[in-house]
């Protein structure tokens, strides 16, 4: 069925690119889509093309027939293409789509870029280590046996000895503790405690922070600026947040509104919100600019977000290289030690 197609992000946004450009020529929406199917050879992206074409041929609007590929587009897109189909600028609302998915898919890469580097350095020192200690050290082990050994030497023996008598219930152990967590934090209190964790860290959970509330200003920003209602406007921001407790806070913002506030009294003193985006939604309604305002204030997020961890990265990359130094290097002494003792006897 066409409606359970998913479609990754890159392949909605190459789709929507096109789309808006398209219609932006002044190509009609079915013969946009009937172009793009002809030039499709992707399955999966052809099947949707297809059901929108089928659904937009029967006299269904754009926005209704991607509401039918709910797997395929988020509902906080087909909100952004109902309100440009409202507003007779459709191709506009597109473009804006567009920007706002390269916006968060550079925000995810820049995220995995701080969190890759130093797995990739910490995965490397264990295997370092795991090769010293069960290979090398055995073998000098033999060499020092019967001597009087120093200090370091002792306590490299130690811990490969227990590496290497031990490291069938090592290696049950860790595979027994990464399927727990995994299977911890696919539950929603894992999720909840996950959360925490991160937004605890002392540099983690700034970017954290950071990230979620540029995707939730930008996606609040893009669908006030459309013309969606803020009610509806704030429910799917609270949807595209990856944290629990921001859902929280749009959640608790909503509920505010609701109840007869404006957004700037209900974002007034949660402390995920900081006094910066307050003035901004308090000018941006004074002005009737809201949209516009969120906009320019996710675009800083995101370049506050890229400084962060461009500092980051800054600090990691020595402290890893010492760190992996600091043990090679005391693997190697400890046994070089004893090594020059009988070449002085």
């Amino acid at each position: 069925m066409q409606s359970s197609i998913r479609l990754s992000s890159k392949e909605r946004l190459l789709l929507m690119e096109q789309l808006a450009s398209l219609i932006d020529s002044g190509i009609q929406i079915a013969n946009a889509l009937q172009s793009m199917r002809e030039q499709c050879q992707q399955p999966r992206i052809a099947a949707v093309l297809d059901a929108l074409k089928r659904g937009v041929t029967a006299g269904m609007s754009l926005s209704s027939a991607m509401a039918t590929l709910p797997r395929s587009f988020p509902a906080t897109m087909t909100q952004v293409v109902r309100a440009g189909e409202a507003s007779g600028a459709l191709g506009d609302m597109l473009r804006r789509t567009v920007e706002a998915m390269e916006n968060d898919a550079v925000l995810r890469g820049k995220l995995r870029s701080a969190m890759l580097y130093p797995a990739i350095m910490l995965g490397l020192m264990v295997a370092v280590v795991t090769f010293l200690l069960a290979f090398i050290v055995p073998r000098f082990e033999k060499l020092f046996r019967g001597r009087t050994l120093p200090g370091p030497t002792r306590i490299l023996i130690a811990v490969g000895d227990f590496f290497t008598g031990n490291w069938p219930w090592l290696v049950a152990g860790v595979v027994a503790v990464v399927i727990a967590a995994v299977l911890f934090l696919r539950t929603s209190r894992g999720i909840r405690s996950l959360d925490q964790v991160l937004l605890r860290l002392p540099v983690i959970g700034s970017l954290y922070r950071t990230a979620n509330m540029a995707r939730s200003v930008q996606t609040l920003g893009l669908l006030t600026e459309a013309g969606v209602t803020l009610l509806v406007s704030l429910e799917h921001t609270q949807g595209v947040v990856s944290s629990p407790a921001h859902a929280r806070l749009w959640q608790h913002v909503r509920q505010r509104v609701v109840n007869g506030s404006s957004l700037r009294e209900a974002v007034r003193g949660h402390p995920l919100v900081e006094p910066t985006l307050e003035q901004v939604v308090a000018a941006g309604e004074a002005t009737a600019c809201l949209g516009p305002a969120l906009l320019k204030t996710a675009a800083r997020y995101g370049r506050e977000l890229e400084r962060r961890i461009r500092d980051l990265l800054t600090l990691v990359e020595p402290a890893m290289i010492v760190l992996m130094g600091g043990i090679v290097g005391f693997i190697a002494l400890s046994i070089m030690l004893p090594i020059f003792r009988m070449s002085q006897t």
